[in-house]
């Protein structure tokens, strides 16, 4: 795919969004959550799209499935649940810190040489059992954990792994353009210290849409690891491994309200939250699914019922999150 700079590289805003989520509590709304998405077919071209599907975001961790590829594209020949956690956003629970360590192992690497911050996981329980942050239990240690592999197996410096001009971050901005049809023109720093790059929602989901394709062995490798190891991109029970789980597509959260979807076979959704809220994302992202045939809605609702916001008082159900005018 021939990359092209967006005419007009310019940010979701408060008139490019539309309503997505309304959180109700005890009969009043109390909150809502305005944004943009869109969802596109196995080549690229647009079937829907609510709010300015032209503007760029920071894909933040909605950009690690093109990581996942430059790592396994310079010769880092991860597999099974390795592979996923290479691409997650993971949970820091016990077992995902055991394999973020095998992968540092693998290529003799210990903790210390990972460039992303000490952390508390996400899992409440296992933040409760650690005496403090520690890098393995950061989200991102598995990527990180492939790209010093990455840089091992091509004698690149471990060091600086993490500067947009090394090799190893060429090659994922190379692997960034060819998915989305888009050039890079700008560089920010994500949460873990890796370069980020801005987006429009409609070329992110044309890239994942190419990853869920299935068109190489290395998008095939990745996307077949993801549906049969869903535990390790996220976490037991929480949404993107259900989402998994239940309805067979590769689901992927970002920081700041991001979302992706991809139907094996090609179509994919984007979502982006303005307010950078989580919890209104994958509402979101499985309504847009739904409403154009590509999962059940029954389904959607068997996972949104799980996995969904809830609204307590008194520590009962006291209200609902539910999808916002743009999605009715």
């Amino acid at each position: 795919m021939r990359a092209a700079a967006p005419t007009d590289r310019h940010p979701l805003t408060a008139d490019g969004s539309v309503e997505l989520a309304v959180l109700e509590r005890s009969g009043f709304d109390e909150s809502r959550h305005v944004g943009a998405g869109v969802v596109v077919d196995a080549d690229g071209s647009v079937l829907d799209a609510i709010g300015d599907a032209g503007a760029s975001i920071y894909p933040r961790s909605t950009m690690k499935p093109f990581q996942a590829l430059a790592i396994r594209r310079a010769g880092a020949r991860f597999a099974d649940e390795e592979l996923v956690l290479s691409t997650a956003s993971h949970a820091g629970t016990a077992s995902h810190q055991a394999l973020a360590l095998r992968m540092l192992e693998r290529f003799d690497h210990v903790e210390e040489d990972l460039g992303c911050p000490p952390d508390l996981p996400f899992d409440r329980e296992t933040a409760r059992g650690m005496a403090g942050p520690r890098r393995l239990a950061m989200n991102c240690s598995g990527k990180h954990a492939g790209m010093l592999a990455a840089c091992r197996v091509h004698g690149w410096d471990e060091a600086g792994y993490l500067d947009v001009e090394h090799p190893l971050q060429q090659l994922v901005r190379s692997t960034v353009e060819d998915a989305t049809g888009e050039v890079v023109d700008l560089v920010g720093t994500d949460g873990c210290g890796a370069p980020v790059f801005p987006l429009t929602l409609r070329g992110l989901a044309r890239g994942i849409a190419g990853v869920v394709a299935r068109s190489d062995d290395d998008t095939a490798a990745l996307t077949d690891a993801v549906l049969a190891h869903p535990w390790a991109i996220d976490g037991v029970g929480r949404a993107n491994t259900v989402t998994i789980e239940r309805l067979g597509v590769v689901a992927k959260l970002g920081a700041e309200g991001v979302m992706v979807m991809g139907v094996p076979g090609g179509p994919a959704v984007a979502v982006k939250v303005l307010d950078g809220s989580t919890r209104a994302g994958t509402l979101a992202a499985l309504t847009l699914l739904a409403r154009n045939g590509l999962v059940s809605r029954a389904a959607v609702d068997d996972v949104l019922t799980t996995t969904g916001e809830r609204v307590l008082g008194g520590g009962r159900p006291v209200g609902t999150l539910r999808p916002g005018a743009a999605l009715v």
